[in-house]
């Protein structure tokens, strides 16, 4: 009877004792794969591209009195359309990664029939994990400049008059003289506008007349034009 008890106590503390063991055993397990959890996480995040790319530049042109007033960068994929505002030559805009965009600028000057627009061609923004989700683009357009230095020379037949000054009308209604000083005659005028030229004559008596000479249309990228006006 003694001897019962005694294996019926060993059994207990056998089984307990397994317990145990189970419990402790499932708790370092346990322990051991949530460990590495948080580590893998941040390894697996840092991997991952930018979603979006800043992009900046500098944004200039050649002609005087031009400047660059916005960029378009047009997703050459699924033809979404972002604008980039130049400001002081500068701009910054952040485009989705990983796309080509074709890129158009837009320039006036410092009239208000001034403007163009230049396309850039494309420009890839594909950037893989870095310090800073940033790059650089920098411009300068072929742009014709605002004022033109416009000069002539007369030769004429009238042998009772004189040329002493030519007007050029602009088609907006703004007027511009020169002087003729020994058959020549020089101003400034504003860029890509159409004239309409007069040329102004004093006769022996004193009374003065003019006479239409042509329509000229200014458009020059050199910023001087040349102009022979022959009077009969």
């Amino acid at each position: 009877m003694k001897r019962s008890c005694s294996s019926q106590a060993i059994s207990r503390d056998a089984l307990l004792f397994s317990l145990v063991v189970i419990l402790l055993v499932s708790a370092l397990a346990l322990a051991y794969f949530m460990e590495p959890s948080s580590p893998t996480h941040s390894s697996t995040t840092g991997t991952l591209r930018p979603r979006n790319v800043t992009v900046f530049g500098l944004a200039s042109t050649v002609g005087q009195g031009t400047r660059v007033v916005s960029l378009n960068f047009t997703n050459t994929k699924i033809g979404t359309n972002i604008t980039a505002t130049v400001s002081d030559g500068k701009f910054s805009i952040a485009l989705p990664n990983g796309a080509t965009y074709d890129v158009v600028a837009r320039w006036a000057g410092n009239y208000s029939w001034q403007t163009g627009t230049n396309d850039r061609g494309d420009l890839t923004v594909n950037m893989s994990t870095g310090p800073t989700a940033a790059m650089s683009y920098n411009l300068q357009l072929e742009t014709p400049p605002t004022i033109v230095a416009v000069q002539g020379t007369m030769s004429w037949t009238l042998p009772s008059a004189f040329p002493i000054g030519v007007t050029y009308t602009a088609s907006d209604g703004e007027s511009f003289q020169a002087a003729v000083q020994n058959a020549t005659f020089s101003t400034r005028l504003p860029n890509v506008m159409q004239y309409q030229v007069k040329v102004f004559w004093q006769y022996s008596d004193g009374t003065t007349d003019y006479l239409f000479g042509a329509n000229q249309t200014i458009n020059e990228a050199a910023g001087v034009v040349g102009l022979n006006l022959v009077i009969r």
